[in-house]
């Protein structure tokens, strides 16, 4: 069972490499296609869409037909829409990228979900899921350095390179992945129903709330340090991966202690207050240095947010682990939808406008959470 764990582990992190090595030379991109910040958010928002459309199927053909074979098509999605935006010269060529792109997010989140929840127990689930939010940073951490690199090269570089990953990750998949049951002592559904849809309305909406607060923040990252104090793709780089390595020290050595002390709601809402307050520091640095600093410390709370509800998620699914995977994604996909077109949209008219946007997301989801009572629910 480890050993499956760590293929899991290692295709994501190339997946995930492959897509952060790209975020340092995105605004170059833009700039040299003469596209701004409303044409980046809704390249980002297409991406979401499709991956809203497609995560519903994703989920239920990994419970139905398996989750290798899924996770083997959404990887070669996702090399091929590398290399379509590595040669895209005009908007409409990134935007067909970008809808290969969100399928093929949709198809291998809810297959790696999927899978890990049926290779966890009830006593390693969180310890498992807080391992791959803490792969997916080490990915971003490595990755933004690697495109600095490579974009002295080209700025298409990063591109053609993650590709290049991709394909390895499906190899990887084809050759060595095995589907694996699910185990025996894994919570069974907590209503009589083939999936426990009642169980999943609360935890979907915050994840539809959240989205919209993350993607409006990281969405803009690059261009918003680029305009307030004229971050270059180095800076970029520096910044997303110290705030990575920090991301990652929280995961590894404090995640699982945490959800096990005061349970994954508790955990989010402490998160969401941190991000708060922090993003308005964010809003309010003004020096290089002091944006900088903020950018190290900004993602904690993300890092945190994400594998507790996705951990929670699969606490809910019981034996339908691809199905609960498929609705995180798709939660997670519409936030997406919306969150970078408001955040494009009100970028443009003043560049603090998209942090105060997700400021109001994520206190609406702590007002959720604060009313929301899931000791009702027995695990």
């Amino acid at each position: 069972m480890k050993n499956k764990l760590n293929i899991l582990y290692f295709n994501i992190f190339l997946m995930f490499l492959g897509i952060s090595i790209v975020i340092p030379v995105l605004p170059t991109i833009l700039y040299d296609l003469d596209l701004n910040g409303s044409d980046l958010g809704l390249l980002v928002a297409v991406f979401a869409l499709f991956q809203m459309i497609a995560s519903p199927f994703g989920g239920r053909f990994a419970d139905k037909f398996g989750k290798k074979i899924i996770i083997i098509i959404g990887l070669l999605l996702f090399s091929i829409s590398e290399f379509i935006f590595a040669v895209g010269n005009t908007f409409s060529i990134l935007l067909l990228s970008r809808v290969l792109g969100g399928i093929s997010a949709a198809f291998v989140m809810p297959g790696v979900n999927g899978m890990i929840g049926d290779l966890s127990t009830a006593e390693n689930r969180a310890r498992n899921f807080s391992y791959m939010s803490a792969v997916i940073n080490t990915g971003f951490i490595i990755g933004p350095g690697v495109g600095g690199f490579l974009a002295e090269i080209s700025h298409r570089m990063p591109f053609y390179f993650a590709g290049v990953l991709g394909i390895i990750a499906l190899l990887f998949s084809i050759i060595l992945l095995k589907e694996e049951k699910e185990v025996e002592d894994v919570d069974k559904p907590k209503v009589k129903e083939p999936f426990p849809y009642k169980l999943f309305v609360v935890p979907v909406v915050v994840m539809l709330i959240l989205s919209y607060g993350l993607s409006s923040t990281e969405t803009m990252f690059s261009l918003y340090t680029a305009e307030k104090v004229g971050f270059e793709p180095k800076d970029i780089s520096i910044a997303i991966t110290g705030g990575a390595i920090v991301g990652v020290i929280f995961q590894l050595f404090l995640f699982e202690r945490i959800v096990g002390r005061i349970g994954e709601i508790r955990l989010t809402l402490f998160s969401l207050i941190y991000s708060v307050i922090v993003l308005f520091a964010f809003i309010f640095a003004s020096s290089y240095l002091s944006v900088m600093l903020v950018s190290f410390i900004i993602f904690i709370g993300f890092d945190l947010i994400r594998p507790s509800m996705t951990n929670y998620f699969s606490k809910l699914a019981g034996k339908n682990q691809g199905t609960a995977g498929g609705l995180n994604s798709a939660a997670t996909s519409v936030g997406n939808l919306v969150g970078p077109l408001v955040a494009g949209v009100v970028f443009d008219i003043d560049i603090n406008f998209p942090m105060y946007v997700a400021i109001g997301f994520f206190v609406f989801a702590a007002v959720i959470l604060g009313f929301y009572r899931p000791d009702k629910l027995k695990f």
